[in-house]
């Protein structure tokens, strides 16, 4: 992988047809060690193995082996420099030789690879048990955590082109709150608060983004906002979210087994939530009709929430919430559909990239209003532009709905107080502008 100003990351070599040989059978006979003496066990099994099936090898050749198998033996294997690289957020990989990463949303092929087809199809299979789950011609996608911070998700080679398929998401922040948000750059402190305080008061917020914004994160960071008084339920399909709060509770989703059953939906999930005694519902990600419908209908019942949805705007989330809704009530027509969404979703934050600096940031926050002439109102509060050259939020709106209780003690959040725009701390517009010049 190379990038202007960066150094080059590290390749493996792709082996001889022989060397190949002897590297396939020095892990079937170590079987992935990963004691603390294993390069020198490893070396001592090369030669062992080359010896018995009448290989000679030099001392170029035998480093050659063992430089793939010193890297299996770490956690990640000969990925864990890309794991390892702060600047990563995703790998994706598409064979034994096709392994790109995201930066950014910027996707960047290394020079990266796997020995052979069949060293990457068993790599794949012993990530996915150390994830918990498996993938086979009848089940042939799978997603899990390797820990509690790297996500893996896999497609079985018999729906490929080439394949399997193989997508890690790297969550950087083992735990993270709003101030380290205003640190990353992703907003000022004042937009920040604003959220926080809109979560104190108990409202829904629904984050939107598309793929590696930063969604996840966000949620996480406005998750850790919740009062320790409540009752919290999280539902995902894949654990992602951990709170530090004493009364939180996880169920995870899961997919159908072999035979066809076993199947728990969302919506199951968030229907049995209603009868756990919580205050709030996290759902992870809405994705159907089905989880749609379930999650608007607690919320509108009175249980505060937080979830994302794939999307590019605030406009876009509301119509692809309506959207799946009336796939779940064929019957109703638009104006009912919208007041449904604004009595479950009161705040919309939009993240993504920015193209002109390469960072995420909240780009939009909107207050949805009530259905006036069957149009669903919103109210713009904050904005994201480039002025000047430089990130700026613009105070778009200035009368919130909630204004009377965000105003009040303990959050104290007067709109009357901050000006036209707002920046970035210095020290964080400081370090961009100094990543900006090494580009």
């Amino acid at each position: 992988m190379s990038m202007p100003g960066d150094a080059q990351a590290p390749s493996t070599p792709a082996l001889s047809p022989v060397l190949s040989h002897v590297l396939s059978e020095v892990r079937r006979a170590t079987a992935w060690q990963r004691d603390g003496d294993a390069a020198i066990d490893l070396a001592a099994n090369v030669s062992e193995v080359a010896a018995r099936i009448g290989i000679e090898l030099s001392s170029f050749e035998r480093d050659e082996v063992l430089t793939h198998l010193e890297g299996d033996v770490r956690t990640f294997g000969i990925l864990q420099p890309l794991i390892d690289d702060p600047r990563i957020s995703d790998i994706i990989i598409s064979s034994c030789s096709k392994i790109a990463v995201q930066q950014g949303r910027r996707s960047i092929r290394t020079q990266l690879r796997f020995s052979d087809q069949r060293a990457y199809e068993a790599y794949v299979e012993k990530l996915l048990h150390r994830a918990g789950t498996s993938y086979s011609t009848k089940q042939p996608i799978a997603d899990g955590m390797v820990g509690s911070l790297v996500r893996v998700h896999a497609v079985h080679r018999s729906l490929c082109e080439e394949g399997p398929y193989l997508t890690i998401r790297i969550n950087r922040f083992t735990s993270v709150s709003v101030n380290d948000l205003v640190q990353a750059g992703l907003a000022p402190q004042p937009v920040m608060d604003y959220l926080a305080a809109i979560i104190g008061i108990g409202r829904t917020i629904l984050v939107v983004g598309e793929v590696g914004t930063g969604k996840t994160t966000l949620a996480r960071a406005l998750a850790a906002t919740i009062p320790h008084d409540e009752s919290v339920l999280v539902i995902e399909d894949t654990p992602e979210i951990r709170l530090d709060h004493p009364h939180v509770r996880y169920m995870t989703t899961r997919e159908e087994n072999l035979e066809g059953t076993g199947r728990v939906s969302p919506a199951q999930c968030i229907r049995a939530g209603m009868r756990m005694a919580m205050n709030r519902i996290i759902f992870g990600e809405i994705r159907d009709s089905e989880a749609a419908e379930a999650f608007v209908d607690v919320c509108a019942s009175g249980h505060s929430g937080l979830s994302t949805l794939h999307g590019r705007s605030a406009l876009d989330a509301v119509t692809r919430l309506e959207l799946f809704l009336a796939r779940a009530q064929r019957s109703a027509d638009r104006a009912l559909l919208g007041a449904q969404v604004v009595t479950a979703v009161q705040i919309v934050v939009v993240v993504d990239v920015c193209r002109a600096t390469g960072q995420r940031r909240i780009v939009e926050v909107r207050e949805l209003g009530p259905v006036a002439d069957g149009v669903l109102r919103q109210r713009e509060i904050f904005a994201y532009r480039i002025i000047n050259g430089q990130p700026a939020w613009v105070v778009a709106g200035r009368i919130s709905a909630f204004r009377d209780k965000l105003e009040k003690p303990p959050f104290n959040f007067v709109f009357s107080s901050l000006g036209e725009t707002l920046d970035l701390p210095v020290e964080v517009s400081y370090r961009e502008a100094a990543k900006s010049l090494k580009r």
